[in-house]
């Protein structure tokens, strides 16, 4: 023991001191490596947490992304069909292409819709003649048999002409089932959304009906003259005849002007002679070459219309459009009605009672309500004002005050022309009607 108390008593004291800093330092450092390392060590785990973390929170975020997706496909497929359920019962009812009656609380006919267009009794399309059909696809769908409601190319080239213009061009590129479509639901705006609903619409049409079907609808209630529908009508008024005896040129006159039936029409006035006989020989041109005509069936036309289609107006007779008060008011409200029941508009609703064959029942009790008309018309309620021009006017209403029910109606004196000065009153007239 002495000697190892003597050797540590013979190191200097610096020396001493040098070696006690340097196992300090030693030890210091040891420290500081085992924390550095258990740093190292917790930013690891704190690093993984955190990614896991994260990877939870970008799976939950795809969930919701995917869930939100699939309920707006849902919502958009009930939307879709529910749509095109409310357009197949609409379209079939008025491809029965039937006028609509009122009938009045006795159940006596007063009024047939429809009545004040010049149009005939609608034809099968076995007695259209083929050259008429052929004519009219030729010149407006010449792939009409080919596609399903929309020609996807002239569609396509529409669509480029309307953005290449920058949309001062008109859409263009109807089909004949988009036609009638445009027809049915009287759906006239220049819109892109128009335009879309016009090819869904079409394209079921499609799938509800044939083309004969589509054909015969289209054929039976395009226009073609000044309140002139349905070729049938067509060539009574152009040419005082049956369509089944139109002659091939006679067709073609008739298919070409429906881009423009006003302005073709020879009993106007119009110097239109010459465009009249470009644009059927174009028509004609058109049939040839698509095979639908051969060479000396166009020669024998051509020769027909260069000659001078023999036009021969025909007289074709309307029904009394003139109704009661009662019934005029009770038709606005039954379109009003029907437009907010099926959400259609009222131009749709009013051709849907022009062609569904509905039959509303009215209040009116035609004994009183004639009996109530007599006496508007007794000139002994006229009075004239002072500068002899104006007179007073008069409206009646009868109501049973035990239903509420309007009896009888009348907005004016004198006699009714055909227009409406009664309005309804919120005291509605009962009505029901049948077919949609």
């Amino acid at each position: 023991m002495r000697k190892v108390r003597n050797e540590e008593e013979e190191i200097p004291k610096s020396v001493l001191k040098m070696k006690q800093d340097k196992e300090r330092r030693e030890e210091l450092k040891n420290k500081g490596e085992q924390g550095k390392h258990s740093n190292k060590s917790s930013n690891k785990k704190g690093a993984k947490s955190k990614n896991k973390k994260d990877k939870h929170k970008n799976r939950f975020l795809r969930k919701i992304i995917l869930i939100l997706i699939l309920i707006l496909l849902i919502a958009g497929g009930i939307a879709l069909g529910i749509s095109a359920h409310n357009w197949k019962v609409l379209s079939e009812a008025m491809f029965t292409n039937k006028m609509s009656v009122v009938l009045d609380k006795d159940g006596e006919v007063i009024a047939e819709l429809g009545n004040e267009q010049k149009k005939l009794t609608p034809v099968d399309i076995d007695d259209i003649p083929k050259k008429l059909v052929d004519a009219y696809v030729s010149i407006e769908d010449e792939r009409f048999y080919s596609h399903h409601g929309v020609d996807i190319k002239r569609t396509g080239g529409a669509i480029l002409s309307y953005i290449t213009s920058f949309g001062y061009s008109s859409y263009g590129g109807s089909t004949i089932t988009q036609q009638l479509v445009k027809n049915l639901t009287g759906d006239t705006t220049d819109s892109i959304t128009r335009k879309v609903k016009e090819w869904w619409k079409a394209f079921l049409l499609e799938c509800y009906f044939s083309k004969d079907d589509i054909l015969e609808m289209y054929l039976n209630v395009i226009y073609v003259g000044p309140n002139v529908y349905g070729v049938q009508t067509g060539a009574e008024y152009y040419f005082n005849k049956d369509v089944e005896d139109l002659t091939l040129a006679e067709c073609a006159y008739l298919a070409g002007i429906n881009n423009s039936p006003n302005y073709y029409n020879p009993f106007e006035g119009y110097d239109n002679e010459e465009d009249i006989t470009n644009r059927t020989l174009t028509v004609l041109q058109k049939m040839l070459e698509l095979g639908k005509i051969d060479d000396s069936e166009y020669e024998e036309a051509e020769k027909e219309v260069n000659n001078g289609l023999d036009f021969d107006q025909g007289d074709i007779e309307i029904g009394d459009c003139i109704y009661s008060y009662h019934t005029d008011a009770l038709i606005n409200e039954v379109i009003e009605d029907l437009a907010d029941e099926k959400n259609i508009s009222e131009a749709f609703a009013k051709n849907y009672l022009y062609l569904s064959g509905s039959t509303i029942y009215s209040t009116q009790d035609s004994s009183m309500q004639d009996k109530v008309e007599a006496e508007s018309l007794k000139s002994q309620y006229i009075l004239y004002s002072a500068n002899g021009e104006d007179t007073s006017q008069a409206a009646m209403v009868i109501l049973n005050h035990q239903t509420g029910q309007v009896l009888a109606c009348t907005g004016g004196l004198r006699r009714k022309r055909n227009f409406q000065r009664f309005k309804p009153s919120n005291t509605k007239p009962k009505t029901n009607w049948f077919g949609y």
